[in-house]
This record gives structure tokens, C-alpha cells and sequence, in this order.
């Protein structure tokens, strides 16, 4: 089986692992994130992504278009931070509704929050990776 991610050999043996997503260009990604800064990180590796900085802006994104990738942050409001056990307008709201709707696609919690472990528990086959310790390289579809 052929994996679509992979760990960057240049940082073997180091105490940090770079995970390197490969993304074909055709491939139509989603980005659940609130930063302005992280969101231009992503324009500059992905082509063909969409964004949403509010989870209701994002489940109104995911109802209307497929997507064979999904990035979820989850703190997209100060409250998050301060309030960890919200269940809305965040990225446990965004994980909840991709579950319930059975989301066949990849998905990657790229939160640094404590509370991407809670959305792991919901999305069981997403691939925990807090930003800044993965990048995204094109590949050819398969």
C-alpha cells in the first residue's frame, strides 16, 4: 500500500521528524484554520484548497463540495484557549460533523491545541500532525 504521507529522511535520527504530505495537484483540499499566516503557508504548497476560519463557514464548505483532504485546526476562537471544553465553533464541531457524514477522504488535525487528541478520539482514521512539524510536497494523482 502505498502511503500518501511520508517522514523526511534528511531529519532521520534527529529528535524532529518532518512528515511530508504528497498532495496531487487535481486533488481538491479543504483548511479549517482562523490564522491569516498559516492559511498563506498553505496557498504557497497547495493549488486547488478551499478555507473556512469559522467551523459554521467550513460545514457549510464541507455539505456543498468533496474533498479528498481535509486539515482541521481546532482553536479558531480566543475562547478555545481559555474554554477547551467547548463543543462549537471550533474544530471539534468541524470533526463532529465530517464523522456523522462519514467522511471517506484523509483528514489531518493539524491543531498544536491539547484538544486534537478529543478530535482524534471522534475521527479515529485522521492523522494527528500539529502544524509547523509537516510540509506538503505535489505528487502525481493516483
Amino acid at each position: 500500500m502505498t502511503h500518501w504521507w511520508s517522514s523526511n529522511p534528511a531529519t532521520a535520527g534527529s529528535m524532529l521528524t518532518l512528515m511530508i504530505f504528497n498532495i496531487p495537484p487535481s486533488w481538491p483540499v479543504f483548511v479549517l484554520d482562523d490564522s491569516e499566516d498559516r492559511l498563506s503557508w498553505f496557498r504557497q504548497r497547495v493549488g486547488n484548497f478551499q478555507f473556512a476560519k469559522t467551523s459554521t463557514a467550513a460545514i457549510d464548505a464541507l455539505s456543498r463540495q468533496t474533498f479528498k483532504v481535509v486539515f482541521l485546526d481546532h482553536d479558531l476562537h480566543w475562547m478555545d484557549a481559555g474554554f477547551p471544553n467547548r463543543q462549537h465553533g471550533n474544530g471539534k464541531e468541524v470533526a463532529r460533523y465530517l464523522a456523522s457524514h462519514e467522511f471517506a477522504g484523509i483528514v489531518v488535525i493539524h491543531s498544536r491545541s491539547e484538544q486534537s487528541a478529543v478530535m482524534a478520539r471522534i475521527l479515529p482514521q485522521a492523522k494527528v500532525c500539529p502544524f509547523g512539524d509537516f510540509d506538503i510536497a505535489e505528487s502525481a494523482a493516483r
